[in-house]
């Protein structure tokens, strides 16, 4: 081999070792700092962004319990509302849940979605930090609802979303009795900072 092709191949081969083409998946590889610290930088870019929402709508309630007598549970079987969060606009909000009925406060449990703009956001109680109070002892009586709800993941603008967003809410409970199934009016409000990768 000449002088030439023979410092041609030398070049060649530092070329494939620096950029780290065709080196297997797993195998060692040393790199600058500028560019590991380039490639590092672009994969933990995150974006903080304060989210805020409004919605009303209506929730199906199912009163857990023996026909006759009070319920012991209440499943929130479907949440169905509209209204507008940051850059979601115009959107939706729709979940299910899920707590005792054996005092004025209890803690609760649920699963929600809120949908927009081709992005959402899917949220989960925490139980711990979650609850609903009853104004009153007996039926009809308003409720409210307060806490804390984290983000489990997200679509489109919120893809890689996450974080935790507070809420409040109310509604009111018509009967309390066992078996009897209801639809009411509520309103809610979510608000919080969420940090988004891209």
């Amino acid at each position: 081999m000449n002088l030439n092709k023979k410092l041609l191949t030398i070049g060649s081969v530092a070329a494939v070792a620096a950029f780290g083409f065709g080196i297997p998946s797993g195998a060692a590889t040393s790199t600058s700092p500028s560019h590991q610290t380039h490639a590092v930088a672009l994969s933990h870019v995150v974006k903080k962004v304060k989210f805020s929402g409004t919605y009303k709508g209506k929730l199906g309630l199912l009163m857990v319990g023996t026909a006759g007598g009070n319920a012991t549970s209440v499943k929130v079987t479907s949440i169905t509302g509209t209204g507008t969060g940051t850059l979601l606009g115009k959107s939706t909000v729709t979940g299910t849940g899920s707590a005792p009925a054996t005092a004025q406060n209890d803690p609760i449990t649920g699963k929600g979605v809120l949908s927009g703009g081709g992005s959402k956001i899917m949220l989960t109680a925490v139980t711990s930090k979650s609850e609903g109070y009853a104004a009153g002892q007996t039926t009809p009586t308003s409720v409210t609802v307060s806490g804390v709800a984290k983000v489990t993941g997200g679509t489109g603008k919120y893809k890689g979303v996450s974080g935790n967003l507070t809420f409040k809410g109310s509604f009111s409970v018509q009967s309390n009795n066992g078996g009897s199934s209801e639809s009411d009016a509520f309103t809610a409000t979510l608000s919080g900072t969420l940090s988004i990768k891209s």
